[in-house]
């Protein structure tokens, strides 16, 4: 083998680390930049309190959003709602069953209760995500809430 086709060899190969560090990571992220910033999510209201008469406690938050990418919209996507005690501790997780299909603009509450708990303020973490609950398509709402005061 002659030396100008060793050379030739080494260039393709210096070609291909340089697309392979430079080039390639620039277009992944530009293709999948989206995630998560498709929605934006944003909190309207939130209630923390004890019906009377019954011994759960209730959490309602309703949020309003706004579609970012065209893509999303009327497509079937999902939402959940994680709980936590003051010291961090994960105490429920709540979900749109069957999701719901996004809208341009719109709204989505979410609901659920804590049977027999005497814990007095809570941790709310809101987050809309793909029908199978596996990527994030909005920012998190996280909020603090105390028993029986509505934020």
């Amino acid at each position: 083998m002659n030396w100008n086709n060793k050379t030739g060899n080494y260039r393709y190969i210096v070609l291909f680390i340089v697309v392979g560090v430079f080039v390639l990571p620039t277009l992944q992220q530009s293709a999948f930049s989206n995630h998560g910033k498709e929605i934006a999510l944003k909190l309207n209201d939130a209630q923390f309190y004890l019906p009377l008469g019954k011994n759960v406690q209730v959490i309602k938050l309703t949020t309003t959003y706004s579609v970012t990418d065209p893509a999303t919209v009327d497509k079937q996507i999902s939402g959940t709602m994680k709980i936590y005690t003051a010291n961090g501790t994960l105490m429920k997780t709540t979900s749109i069953p069957n999701g719901f299909k996004a809208d341009k603009n719109g709204f989505q509450q979410f609901v659920t209760s804590l049977q027999n708990s005497t814990i007095q303020s809570i941790t709310t973490v809101v987050l809309f995500t793909d029908l199978n609950k596996t990527a994030a398509l909005s920012n998190s709402i996280t909020n603090n809430l105390v028993l029986n005061k509505t934020q």
